[in-house]
């Protein structure tokens, strides 16, 4: 891995400048996003004509993130384009090229989370990954928060986490219900929140107690890491691939596999033993 400073991606820059964009500049925005690879051979010019829109809007969006004009952005998609540095950019195929052929889809998809595995190894800096593992062992209890499709995937981190007799909560909740397992924070835990591409109201609140009661907090995200600079004490990059309803996530998987390996290996006994109470328990329960 590279030891040199990586510039955010579009799709970091994307998240952080949301707010910022006006709605003929998120316009822009998602064309650059969604046609990356036509985007490359179009001059501001051709982007205002497809979207009817102005030559300046299309300017003061890529100013809006951050780049020094749309020169600097196109450079960095054709740099994409060259080390397929993306899985989108890669494969470069959608679920309508696919069509209903199950052999292409099992294909894709395996592709796809191949390449996303490799790019893992560029994007998931080990000093990061090792703070995390740090902050997991220290913690009297694991908070963890998440919401929608990641709320399975809070619920199944902190199953784990208790087999290995670590303390740990699944927090789910939406709206005012998530009133209580905030009442409930305290110190000693450690808050971890699975986010992708756009925070919610209750990643935002947790995140917001964590700081409050001064707990430190991981947040596992796809392109939210630049954006939410600052706002934890590790950051940990789990991208996907896809859009819409088909997102592959198995990269998070991953990360929260990787992070129970890693904080079993650091008291292999004590896993070893809470394996074996656990067996022991399940055939007590099965009646054998």
């Amino acid at each position: 891995m590279s030891a040199t400073t990586k510039l955010p991606s579009l799709d970091e820059r994307v998240a952080a400048a949301r707010d910022a964009l006006s709605p003929a500049e998120e316009r822009v925005v998602s064309f650059l996003v969604e046609h990356r690879e036509e985007a490359v051979f179009l001059s501001a010019a051709d982007i205002a004509r497809r979207l009817d829109t102005s030559d300046a809007t299309v300017i003061r969006a890529v100013q809006t993130l951050g780049y020094g004009g749309l020169p600097a952005l196109k450079g960095e998609l054709q740099d994409a384009l060259r080390s397929r540095a993306t899985p989108t950019l890669r494969l470069g195929r959608s679920l309508e090229d696919l069509g209903d052929d199950p052999d292409a889809i099992l294909e894709h998809v395996l592709a796809t989370e191949l390449a996303l595995i490799k790019d893992a190894r560029e994007t998931l800096r080990p000093s990061d990954f090792a703070r995390a593992v740090e902050l997991l062992a220290r913690a009297d209890r694991v908070v963890v928060q998440g919401v929608g499709p990641n709320a399975s995937l809070a619920e199944y981190f902190a199953l784990r986490l208790g087999r290995l007799r670590k303390s740990a909560l699944a927090v789910t909740a939406r709206g005012v219900g998530l009133a209580d397992a905030l009442l409930d924070m305290r110190r000693g835990d450690l808050a971890v929140a699975i986010v992708y591409e756009r925070g919610t109201p209750e990643f935002e609140h947790v995140l917001d107690r964590a700081k409050e009661l001064r707990l430190p907090s991981i947040i596992i995200t796809d392109t939210l890491g630049f954006a939410l600079a600052g706002r934890s004490t590790v950051a940990l990059s789990a991208r996907r691939a896809g859009s819409g309803m088909f997102h592959l996530s198995s990269i998070t998987m991953v990360v929260i596999d990787a992070l129970l390996m890693a904080l079993a290996g650091r008291d292999r006994v004590r896993a070893l033993d809470a394996y074996e109470d656990l067996q022991r328990l399940r055939a007590r329960v099965a009646g054998h």
